[in-house]
């Protein structure tokens, strides 16, 4: 994968009208293994055999921005099938579909001018909290370090549907999350480098990250979905509401008929059914609205970025009783601070930092549990 699978990832907003879709076309097939060649009046393309599968075509096809489609011709090269390209065109969803299968990777370093080199005892002191332990600096190292900058797109789907973006960093060493990185990465003052290919090699360890990176979204979703959540349930609890006083006013108004004199004996036991049927009714209502107003959220990355930059590896030794530990920090330039650590048990980032029986850091929670 290489800087050309993230530009076809954007094609469709690159150009404007035709052209800009001609251009996604011509780098979509290119980076599918089909030959091109591109013309005025659009592409004379070789498909391989497995793109051939996926586009639904023939071997030779031309790509058009004419209203061409379905005429066939035979040429120099051999039967060709001709395809017009605009929005809403098979030939083209199933480019988009195919497309949105991978996630678009880019690689980059960064380059600072500036980074801090002492001051760390401090900083860990005004960062971090070490409960039942004494925490001192042994060693300090220049290192470079990696991150993976994820973008996910979720749908939240209820009676409405909200979709947005989610924008996390990770660490590659330590795999977790650092906060803050994504909202200051375009501040960071320093230069980006970007590069093109070498990321072949790292994507056994991007994958691996894919998994917890979902499971890790929660609380930035719920943040991200808190007025959508308080708009359905508001909605809820109006149409409940709603419903339970219809049902009120139709129970007093069929027992108000059951007062008439010329209701027959046979009438009044029917009525008196549906009465007693009235409740069961209203919780069938009841759940069906709950169904509508759930929010079914669905969360998928759609882009990630490899990061190189130097960074400080600091080794921290911890006095914890009479036992000693000691465990890595890292100075991150980007966000200049240090990295929270992660908790051994349940992966919420911490500062505020326990150790349970083995020693492992935890938060608070995991602590009081005795996890």
């Amino acid at each position: 994968t290489d800087t050309g699978g993230t530009i076809s990832g954007r094609g469709l907003g690159a150009g404007s009208g035709d052209g800009g879709l001609i251009d996604f076309a011509d780098r979509f097939l290119r980076l599918n293994g089909a030959v091109v060649e591109r013309h005025d009046t659009g592409l004379d393309t070789l498909v391989p055999r497995q793109l051939q599968a996926i586009l639904n075509t023939g071997e030779y096809i031309r790509i058009s921005n004419k209203a061409a489609q379905g005429r066939k011709h035979d040429g120099h090269e051999g039967h060709q099938e001709y395809y017009e390209i605009n929005y809403g065109s098979p030939v083209l969803d199933r480019m988009v579909e195919a497309a949105m299968q991978k996630v678009p990777l880019l690689s980059c370093g960064l380059e600072f001018h500036y980074i801090k080199s002492g001051g760390f005892k401090r900083l860990i002191n005004d960062q971090f909290s070490f409960y039942g332990a004494v925490a001192d600096v042994e060693t300090i190292a220049d290192i470079t370090a990696g991150y993976l900058f994820v973008t996910c797109r979720y749908r939240a789907v209820s009676d409405e549907q909200k979709e947005g973006l989610l924008e996390m960093v990770f660490n590659l060493d330590t795999k977790a999350l650092v906060p803050d990185m994504a909202e200051m990465f375009k501040s960071a003052g320093c230069d980006i480098v970007f590069k093109k290919g070498g990321v072949n090699g790292e994507l056994d360890i991007l994958s691996d990250l894919f998994t917890p990176i979902l499971s890790r979204t929660q609380k930035m979703l719920s943040d991200a979905l808190a007025p959508f959540q308080i708009s359905m349930n508001r909605r809820f609890k109006r149409d409940v509401g709603n419903l339970k006083e219809y049902y009120l006013s139709l129970e007093k108004e069929m027992k108000k008929n059951l007062e008439k004199p010329t209701l027959s004996g046979s009438a009044r036991e029917d009525r008196k059914s549906k009465i007693d049927g009235l409740p069961a009714e209203l919780k069938r209502k009841t759940d069906d609205l709950f169904k509508k107003y759930s929010i079914k959220v669905d969360v998928a990355p759609v882009a990630a970025m490899l990061i190189r930059t130097p960074a400080k590896k600091i080794v921290c030794k911890l006095l914890i009783g009479r036992k000693e530990k000691r465990i890595f920090l890292n100075y991150n330039p980007v966000i200049r601070a240090m990295e929270p650590l992660e908790c051994a048990i349940c992966a919420k980032s911490i500062t505020h930092v326990h150790f349970n029986a083995g020693l492992k850091p935890v938060c608070f929670e995991c602590a009081r549990q005795g996890r």
